[in-house]
């Protein structure tokens, strides 16, 4: 499994529906959300979400960039952790992001939507009841 982390890391990207953001705020403490799969993923290396730029999240990563992204599979036990760094894009034409959205996302209708832009650094995939993980500079 060890030479096939990253494979094994964009399947699990590609299957899974829901994602795991966090963040640090002011006091230190974690804060998640639970958002859907990304609207855009530029390389393995770089996953974008759309969110609501009113929000803690956004708030948490103006002040402290680092933080985690996290899927998992129910049905088979496995499951994805990326640490990297978020940064805040703003929509200039929602209408360039709309045929991205799922049914969902085009319901929330945020007041101030946003795009979270994360750059992987360190990989970490838990299957067949083991942990495997690499530093992106580990990467060939």
């Amino acid at each position: 499994m060890d030479n096939n982390i990253i494979e094994h890391a964009k399947e699990l990207l590609s299957t899974c529906e829901s994602f795991l953001l966090s963040t640090n705020d002011r006091n230190g403490f974690p804060n998640t959300i639970v958002v859907s799969k990304p609207i855009i993923r530029a390389s393995f290396y770089n996953l974008k979400f759309f969110v609501d730029g009113n929000g803690q999240t956004v708030e948490n990563i103006l002040h402290n960039k680092k933080g985690n992204v996290c899927c998992y599979d129910e049905d088979r036990h496995e499951s994805l952790l990326l640490k990297g760094i978020f940064s805040v894009e703003d929509i200039e034409e929602f209408k360039l992001i709309k045929d991205r959205l799922n049914t969902y996302q085009k319901q929330l209708n945020h007041e101030n939507p946003v795009v979270l832009s994360f750059e992987v650094y360190t990989v970490k995939v838990h299957s067949q009841t083991k942990t495997y993980w690499k530093d992106v500079d580990d990467i060939d």
